[in-house]
């Protein structure tokens, strides 16, 4: 850029009275730039800008990009005099989506009651999300999206944003969906049960994080090893992903918890100190099955898994059981900082609530506390969490 539009930038942005730092950063991050064109025709302006936005975007991290943006939104109010937010609202044209999203924007403002900028953003990140899931939306069925979608959807295309950013792109989607709800479409509870407010997000909640459909279909259908340490790595999957258990939950079980007669299991020692006895699945039985008959060594004692091939005398560990998954993980091609054995746990607890049972039903199953932290166990119906669960053959023999 030539010295020239330098010093005049430099000039506007002092008499704009900004502070001396954010002078010289801003002049700094468009020096390097191409002349921009010799017009103040706002269009051509935008193209200008734009460009200089992608090849910025490439080379910067995302707190000296968010400066660099800045830095050109000033340029380009000082060449035109307009704000670059407004003229951008000026320039996108009608499409398929706009019908749908002047109601919502109605439903925001005058039902809501919520300030235009609020409203505006709004629309923005709700025709992105629109743009992704449901690119013909006069043909959409909205009932058919769960909370499973809006995470797909976060993990795909925002991953970006940071945690308040995130929180506003959910609140947006689901007023959305409470939006349709209001004007008498069917729309799934998951999504309106997602953390609303900024504020939840900004203090730390967030999204669980699961497995896509992806990587569950690859570890539905893995093959395991018939030997004792396959048989063994295929229980303790099992234990995630049939019963949703907590990792220290998986290493501490013992052959006296199985209630062969009943079909079920009980959880002892967790984490929230209570106690729970839960339904055994056809899938969970099976491999319970072949893994005692099978696999485990009678020297074992009274702990159901053992620790390694080499080490069958010996009762597995909590790093026995992770060290199993990841294993397991790395031999399906699943990698990430987010993927462990809890992601297992939350992706079984959100299969489940997104089939349509009710929270507490899957609080209880997780062993989650009950509303009274103080309560020294957490009572269970398990004749209702039994239809939560595809019976196992043996149960139903014994009933």
């Amino acid at each position: 850029m030539q010295q020239t539009t330098i010093e005049m930038f430099l000039n506007f942005l002092q008499e704009q009275n900004h502070t001396k730092g954010t002078v010289n950063s801003y002049v700094r991050l468009i020096s390097d730039l191409e002349e921009p064109p010799e017009t103040d025709n706002p269009r051509d302006l935008l193209s200008f800008i734009d460009n200089a936005l992608s090849l910025k975007k490439a080379v910067l991290n995302r707190t000296s990009f968010a400066s660099a943006r800045a830095s050109l939104s000033s340029f380009f109010f000082m060449k035109t005099g307009i704000h670059i937010k407004e003229y951008r609202k000026q320039c996108i044209p009608k499409d398929m989506y706009d019908p749908l999203m002047e109601q919502y924007g109605s439903y925001c403002r005058d039902f809501l009651h919520l300030t235009e900028p609020v409203t505006l953003a709004a629309i923005r990140e709700v025709k992105a999300f629109m743009k992704i899931l449901a690119p013909e939306p006069a043909k959409v069925d909205w009932s058919d999206f769960t909370a499973d979608d809006i995470v797909a959807y976060l993990d795909a295309e925002r991953s970006e944003l940071r945690t308040a950013s995130l929180g506003v792109t959910v609140t947006a989607i689901r007023r959305f969906f409470r939006f349709l709800e209001y004007n008498d479409q069917l729309v799934h509870h998951s999504i309106l049960n997602l953390p609303l407010s900024v504020t939840a997000w900004s203090k730390g909640g967030s999204l669980p994080i699961i497995l896509s459909a992806e990587q569950q279909k690859k570890l539905e259908t893995y093959t395991f090893p018939k030997t004792p340490i396959g048989l063994r790595d295929r229980l303790i999957l099992c234990c995630f992903t049939e019963l949703g258990l907590r990792c220290s939950e998986v290493a501490n079980l013992q052959m006296e918890d199985i209630l062969w007669h009943s079909g079920t299991i009980i959880i002892r020692s967790t984490k929230t100190r209570s106690q729970r006895e839960l339904p055994v699945s056809a899938t969970l039985g099976k491999a319970l099955e072949e893994y005692v008959m099978h696999a485990r060594p009678k020297s074992l004692e009274n702990k159901l898994f053992f620790k390694s091939e080499r080490q069958m005398e010996l009762p597995a560990s909590t790093e026995n059981i992770r060290s199993s998954i990841r294993r397991l993980y790395e031999k399906n091609g699943i990698s990430g900082w987010h993927v462990g054995t809890h992601a297992l746990r939350r992706t079984m607890g959100s299969r489940l609530y997104n089939a349509g049972n009710d929270m507490k039903t899957v609080a209880d199953l997780l062993g989650h506390s009950s509303v009274s932290a103080t309560k020294a166990y957490v009572r269970i119906d398990v004749d209702s969490l039994k239809k939560v669960t595809s019976s196992w053959p043996r149960r139903m023999n014994h009933e």
